[in-house]
């Protein structure tokens, strides 16, 4: 007689599954239920006879079954909805991918262009169910080894930009690959001087699926929301008062008070799972949006084409890879949530600008606040909690860093410089000097049954509406001199410290709108749109 124990927990949360309905089947065939799983996930089983077989089994859920003799302590259901991973989120034109999709009925596939308009690229055709697997205990770190389900070829005509994969099935929710078509390295320079750095490496950091992210852990136990804490007076107060430690006192404190980072916030994020965070699933780019990650940049990139501006794109990959690419051009736009940065990286940005006259355009919030490295095949790890304690300050190159006293609330900015450049034939409310008062990016109804850590971390989502909002930076102690703040975001903690710098000797220009609601903006409101026209009218010339 065999006993055994353990816990069943989904495939993308890791989350502990109640009503697990747990069978035994004989060596005859006979099945015969056992039980359910409690709260917690639990299960225990005795009597088990060594030819018995152990099915797990609930609604909404692919079924697993095991041999009596070989059940492992932790199972993980993979939820029953279509989903997919590619091996990286950025390709070229011409290259040919592969899919690992799972689907439990008939699906068909389409690619898809996410510009001003959501041009279809590709169909991919009609494809039957795809039953895939996924491994027992933890595997964020390890990735997923799924079957190929189908495999195409990216035209090598493709204009480069953000694209999805989509996949549909007749009665579930449908599921959007995001990915990056880069700018060949042949091609750099040669359609436009202005260059757009996607934020893949902030995609990947927020990406949950199998249970963990760099900010939240459910492969331990449960995790609250990032950042889900009361801003009350006295936080922000303590937290103004903890910010004007020295970096050493600071690591001192957290020591002695055992407040140290947790270890598992280092640990590798594999880049073989699927990314749920896009939002690319929509149709229309005007439509009202919650995210950080693609669903903002789709909204800048749609911009600059309602511009007619050209843009060349790249990858956080593709940056690490080759920083020198930045000789091909005069000005380069962070976009929406430009957080993680490799030294490599950082490096390439500072030796350009500082010294080749490349403008940094920071259409961006909390942007290069961490570090990170990536393993070969673009999978990363965090390996600085802040980026400035790489030895390298971001703010000596950008003016700002992130403050999160403010962080979910939205507002208008005000302008603090009328007679400034920025503002030249910019349609400003003289009575009020406000603008910016409406972002696509705001307060939006859930749309999906999954998890998405592409929303606020904070319980009631976002507070206001506005340009300045969710994530804004603010200006540093020690940024240059002559970095000037042009415009102040009205929140009520703070608000994005716009601010600019003029070009002078080798060095380029600067821009930072300093708001990951920004980007959303530049659709709707004039007086954003025509601010970033003039930036770019300084920096292509």
């Amino acid at each position: 007689m065999i006993d055994a124990q353990g816990c069943v927990k989904s495939a993308e949360l890791c989350a502990p599954l109640k009503g697990v309905h747990i069978y035994r089947r004989t060596r005859g065939g006979k099945i015969i239920p056992a039980m359910e799983t409690d709260v917690g996930g639990e299960w225990a089983l005795s009597d088990l006879r060594p030819h018995d077989t152990v099915l797990f089994k609930k609604e909404g859920f692919v079924s697993k079954s095991y041999p009596a003799t070989a059940l492992p302590q932790l199972v993980r259901l993979l939820e029953d909805r279509p989903i997919a991973y590619q091996d990286k989120l950025w390709f070229r034109p011409g290259e040919e991918v592969a899919v690992y999709a799972y689907a439990s009925q008939p699906f068909s596939a389409h690619l898809y262009r996410h510009g001003l308009k959501k041009n279809h690229v590709l169909d991919l055709g009609r494809h039957q169910s795809a039953e895939q697997t996924v491994p027992d205990g933890h595997f964020v770190e390890s990735g997923l080894d799924w079957e190929e389900t189908l495999r195409y070829r990216i035209p090598s005509d493709a204009n480069p930009g953000l694209y999805s994969l989509l996949l549909e099935t007749p009665d579930q929710e449908p599921f959007a690959v995001p990915m990056i078509v880069s700018t060949p390295a042949r091609k750099y320079g040669k359609r436009s001087r202005l260059l757009v750095l996607a934020s893949t490496n902030t995609w990947q950091t927020y990406n949950l699926w199998g249970g963990r992210s760099r900010y939240r852990n459910f492969e331990d136990g449960g995790s609250e929301d990032f950042l889900n804490v009361s801003h009350g007076f006295m936080f922000r107060f303590l937290l103004g008062m903890w910010a004007l430690l020295p970096s050493k006192l600071q690591n001192a404190v957290r020591k002695m008070t055992g407040r140290t980072q947790p270890a598992w916030k280092f640990k590798k994020l594999t880049i073989r799972r699927p990314c749920t965070n896009c939002r690319l699933e929509e149709e229309s780019v005007l439509r009202p949006f919650t995210n950080h990650l693609a669903g903002g940049e789709w909204r800048l990139l749609a911009w600059l084409e309602r511009e007619g501006i050209p843009y060349d794109i790249v990858s956080g990959y593709d940056f690490h890879q080759a920083p020198n690419l930045l000789a091909n051009y005069s000005a380069i736009i962070l976009s929406t949530h430009c957080e993680y940065w490799s030294k490599d990286m950082y490096r390439g940005l500072k030796e350009h600008h500082e010294k080749k006259g490349l403008w940094i355009l920071n259409v961006s919030g909390n942007s290069i606040y961490r570090g990170i490295d990536f393993f070969d095949d673009g999978s990363i790890w965090c390996s600085h909690y802040f980026f400035h304690r790489t030895g390298e300050d971001e703010t000596r190159i950008l003016g700002v860093r992130f403050t999160d006293g403010d962080y979910g609330t939205c507002a208008p900015y005000r302008v603090l410089r009328p007679e400034h450049w920025v503002f030249q034939d910019v349609p400003l409310n003289k009575n009020t000097l406000t603008f910016g008062s409406a972002s696509l990016n705001q307060n939006t109804l859930k749309t999906y049954r999954r998890y998405d850590p592409g929303r606020p971390g904070s319980e009631h989502g976002l507070e206001g509406m506005g340009a300045s909002g969710w994530e804004t930076d603010k200006l540093s102690k020690q940024a240059p001199k002559d970095i000037v703040a042009v415009a102040k975001g009205l929140n009520k903690h703070g608000g994005a410290d716009m601010v600019v710098r003029d070009p002078q000797g080798m060095r380029g220009g600067l821009f930072s709108a300093s708001s990951v609601t920004f980007s959303g903006s530049l659709l709707i409101d004039a007086v954003c749109s025509k601010i970033l026209k003039n930036v770019l009218g300084r920096a292509l010339g």
